[in-house]
């Protein structure tokens, strides 16, 4: 393909000339070659990003109109999405290196699916509510004095918390920007949107697209940026949130940041998730769901992936023999071809990364039982085999940190009790699942492993339900209608409890529940 060279940023609604003369190359995972450059910003670049998102907060249209005109907005980025969505595909693929079939069943349609479901979200969404109450009785004797009454008359409001720092990961950066920007721009929210380094070509097409959707000016700014430019984007003064998702190395350094300032985030970070197989389990139905939730998805560069197989030591030879069978079975080869399974690492430097959690497998007395190098008919492109780890145990390196590349580690268990400890002996608790002929069985199973998500007999990640971790694998949850209070303070807004409520203020609000609520028409409240 022919290079694509950005020498301008997406700021207050158009195109920006960046103030720096640095810049990141874009290198094709599969031909090794440059295809793209985009503009490194300056401190100079962040403050102009920051300043526009702040003023379409502070002063502009964007938090004050309602969720449903916002949902306008949305639906006609999805449209915007799909119109170009061929073009979207390759362009992913090549950036990214992930298989063409991926980006086009998932890379491209994710976000226009997490538009649309904010903009349906949009359309009954209640940000404000009227709470009427008396508490007396709930406080014996006492009844409560001067400023803080045991009955309430007041209005609750929930307003967007301000300007979000976003930062995608790279394994679907695209896709990310629907997942992260949707909830938050629903909730009234304005954002600065840092690309990610590899691979940041697609996601500046999301500058044409909101411009083509009338996005009012400010409301999203896009740039790219270094590691310094990046942390100075998360403590800029003029942020209120920040939204990251990566590894849990900079994640910690996010989250001390975000701390220190006393600044809300939503992390989402690192996973080491284990599939439990029990003995009742059938291994014909398993081995496809494993290798699929594994290396079979972006080459093992998921967060999700399944990467600790956790089997009744019985049965440990007869899933190791499969299992083997099924990895080297897999086509590594050119992501644009339409029968190949493992494509490209994102980088060398992944590739390398790779690479050296297999040595140390070996060198910790593992087996590699298939894969564990370059594929030698592949001398261009940052490609390596799909890898079975054997003979290994949950204190190996690989299998106590992320990997993030296609290499999966097969762990015995004795019996239900041993496989749940070894599951939950992990930094992380990101994802899980685990296999059983009986299903009522596995939601018990289910209910005993520390992780945001969890699958009985199958491995789904469901887009629109809560999704986040426990431990090092984040803090906050994205997707379904959880992740919009992410981005929402709430607020009291109070009268004497013996007042009536003007009608202007709760004309059309709906009335608030929970203990102590008085009903309409059994006070002189509001109603």
């Amino acid at each position: 393909m022919q290079p694509i060279d950005h020498t301008s940023f997406f700021i207050d609604g158009a195109w920006r000339a960046a103030q720096t003369d640095r810049s990141f190359d874009v290198i094709s995972p599969r031909s090794e070659e440059r295809i793209g450059r985009v503009p490194a910003a300056s401190r100079a670049d962040i403050d102009a990003a920051v300043a526009a998102a702040r003023r379409a907060f502070d002063e502009g249209p964007w938090p004050r109109i309602n969720p449903q005109e916002r949902a306008e907005y949305f639906k006609r980025i999805a449209t915007g999405i799909e119109k170009r969505k061929d073009e979207l595909a390759l362009l992913i693929s090549e950036e990214l290196g992930c298989t063409l079939r991926y980006s086009q069943l998932y890379q491209v349609p994710a976000p226009a699916m997490s538009f649309n479901y904010s903009a349906e979200l949009g359309r009954t969404l209640e940000l404000e509510e009227v709470r009427v109450s008396d508490l007396t009785p709930l406080a014996g004797s006492a009844g409560g004095a001067s400023i803080i009454p045991m009955r309430g008359n007041s209005l609750v409001v929930r307003e967007p918390v301000g300007v979000v720092a976003a930062f995608p990961a790279y394994n679907f950066a695209f896709a990310a920007v629907g997942q992260k920007l949707g909830p938050a721009l629903l909730a009234g929210c304005t954002v600065v949107l840092k690309v990610t380094e590899p691979n940041p070509l697609a996601t500046f097409v999301y500058g044409e697209i909101f411009e083509e959707a009338g996005l009012p000016p400010g409301v999203v700014n896009i740039v790219a940026a270094g590691a310094s430019e990046s942390a100075y984007l998360v403590q800029h003064p003029g942020v209120d949130m920040v939204s990251f998702t990566g590894s849990d190395e900079v994640g910690s350094k996010v989250a001390a940041a975000c701390g220190a300032l006393v600044r809300p985030c939503v992390l989402e970070l690192g996973g080491k998730s284990a599939a439990i197989v029990l003995e009742d389990a059938r291994l014909e139905d398993v081995v496809p769901v494993l290798v699929d939730s594994s290396v079979g998805s972006n080459s093992g560069q998921v967060c999700v992936a399944q990467t600790r197989f956790i089997v009744p030591a019985q049965q440990y030879d007869g899933y190791a023999e499969v299992l083997a069978q099924a990895f080297s079975s897999l086509k590594v080869g050119d992501p644009m071809d339409a029968d190949t399974v493992i494509s490209p690492l994102v980088t060398a430097t992944q590739r390398d990364r790779v690479e050296s959690f297999v040595e140390s497998a070996r060198s910790e007395g593992a087996t590699v039982a298939t894969g564990g190098r370059r594929p030698a008919d592949l001398p261009v492109g940052w490609y390596y085999e799909p890898t079975l780890i054997t003979n290994a145990h949950n204190g190996m390196k690989v299998s106590r940190e992320e990997v993030f590349g296609p290499v999966a580690v097969l762990i015995p268990h004795d019996g239900e009790e041993d496989a749940i400890r070894i599951a939950n002996d992990s930094p992380y608790g990101l994802a899980g699942s685990v296999f059983t002929a009986d299903d009522a069985h596995g939601f018990e199973v289910a209910r005993r492993i520390r992780t945001g998500i969890f699958s009985v007999n199958t491995f789904v990640a469901d887009l629109g339900s809560p999704f986040g971790g426990y431990r090092k694998s984040g803090i906050g949850r994205e997707h379904g209608p959880t992740a919009v209070d992410e981005y929402l303070h709430s607020r009291t807004i109070s009268m004497d409890p013996g007042t009536v409520m003007p009608q202007e203020v709760t004309r059309g609000v709906p009335r608030g529940g929970g203990p102590g609520t008085v009903l309409p028409g059994t006070d002189s409240g509001s109603f």
